[in-house]
């Protein structure tokens, strides 16, 4: 395994990430200047969304690794529309609405976050130094009970400020995951650069030879799932984490994997990788049947 990771801070993917996490209810620990400034632009920028007949999680699957790519508003607007409406719609009056609304949350963000970059430029080093002195070790104990082609050999990291005390998703289909960049481990016993392992082994398993059995919908939830015991696993090994200091059911909570139901999605998750460990099943089928379990 030769993984490469590319960093990036970005504040165009930041405010975005904003804007999906205040769209919706504000964390208690968000800042009042996000809250008063980016939450109504926000809103807007769904109301637009859904009046071009795109789920806001749709939206957002492909808007937030996209914005890395890519700060243009219009050209983002239809992107996005062009992936999720297709080619006709891309250049419709929803694409002015939308990129309307992504100019006016960028104007929002900006006035409450007005010296965004230099945040983030402060923010990379804590982490980029952690995972270059335990994330090889990291990789090795974690390859030890996953398959080596789970990892890519090439990864970005989109850093992004910090909204709800610590938060980070893998985007699949575009090799990339977003990690809120923070200065100190919000939750000691589990570390930021655990959860940055755990992203990263996320990001192959929407291969086909891996995947093909289950709703391309629903690969994301059980890539996060079926890479959590692994993930926990190496970080003992590596002595990032005690030893039974924290079951799956706390790490799905303090990670935000599912909003409630921690225990008992711990167990069906407990009890699948029990099965694998024992049987061996390839693991297309593995994954498959995680999610039947899922129901």
């Amino acid at each position: 395994m030769n993984l490469e990771l590319r960093w990036q801070e970005n504040s165009w993917t930041s405010c975005l990430h904003a804007a999906q996490i205040l769209s919706g209810k504000a964390p208690e620990n968000a800042s009042e200047s996000l809250v008063t400034h980016v939450a109504p632009a926000a809103k807007r920028l769904i109301q637009e969304v859904e009046r071009a007949a795109i789920a806001p999680k749709l939206f957002w699957r492909h808007a937030l690794p996209l914005s890395a790519q890519m700060t243009g508003k219009s050209e983002l607007a239809g992107v996005v529309l062009r992936k999720t409406r297709g080619l006709d719609v891309s250049e419709s009056s929803h694409r002015a609405t939308i990129s309307g609304a992504l100019a006016d949350l960028a104007v929002a963000y900006q006035s409450a976050v007005p010296k965004v970059n230099e945040e983030l430029s402060l923010r990379r080093r804590p982490l980029q130094e952690a995972w270059e002195a335990r994330g090889p070790g990291l990789m090795y104990f974690l390859n030890r009970v996953l398959p080596e082609e789970f990892i890519p050999d090439l990864a970005s990291v989109i850093l992004v400020l910090p909204v709800s005390g610590g938060r980070g998703t893998a985007h699949l289909s575009y090799n990339s995951l977003r990690m809120e960049a923070m200065l100190y481990d919000p939750h000691p016993q589990l570390p930021e650069v655990v959860r940055l392992g755990w992203l990263i082994s996320q990001l192959n398993i929407d291969l086909p030879k891996y995947s093909e059995l289950i709703e391309p919908d629903r690969i994301p939830m059980v890539a996060r799932l079926a890479t959590l015991p692994a993930i926990l696993y190496a970080a003992e090994e590596v002595e990032l984490v005690r030893p039974g200091t924290v079951s799956l059911a706390e790490a799905l909570k303090l990670w935000q994997v599912a909003h409630a139901g921690h225990e008992a999605l711990a167990e069906i998750v407990t009890q699948w990788w029990q099965t694998q460990e024992s049987r061996r099943a390839a693991w297309h089928v593995a994954l498959a049947g995680l999610d039947r379990m899922l129901g």
